[in-house]
């Protein structure tokens, strides 16, 4: 019987996931016009935390909503954009108490992995640079 990407998860270190998605994917995209990259895994990959060969499915820009659905469900997308009003909201937080919405958008940066077109893991990168 296979696992599931639940159980898959449950068995790696997702602080080390966490941390390879910021370093090679979301930090980078602070360089780029976009906010979000969309990734995909192989499930062998995925359990065995290989991670070099992960790949690249897709970019979005801020808000870009109508790109966003063509690359993951539409269940899938209300789920990245309650993700990133949660992180607008732990960025105004801990960091800037005053800055608008609009503004801190502008300034998240998201890698989302998946595998088997199943969620997995993803990272925030928070820009501070004004």
């Amino acid at each position: 019987m296979s696992q599931s990407i639940n159980e898959i998860k449950d068995k790696i270190d997702t602080d080390w996931l966490s941390q390879y998605l910021g370093e090679n994917y979301a930090e980078e995209l602070e360089f780029t016009d976009y906010s979000i990259q969309i990734l995909k895994i192989g499930i062998d990959d995925l359990k065995s935390e290989s991670y070099e060969n992960i790949e690249h499915f897709g970019y979005v820009e801020n808000e870009d909503w109508d790109t966003l659905r063509t690359l993951v469900t539409e269940k899938e997308v209300k789920a990245i954009q309650e993700e990133i009003k949660e992180d607008i909201e732990r960025y105004r937080d801990e960091f800037e108490g005053d800055s608008s919405p609009s503004d801190i958008k502008s300034k998240i940066y998201k890698a989302i992995l998946y595998c088997n077109e199943e969620y997995v893991w993803s990272t925030t990168h928070y820009s501070f640079d004004d």
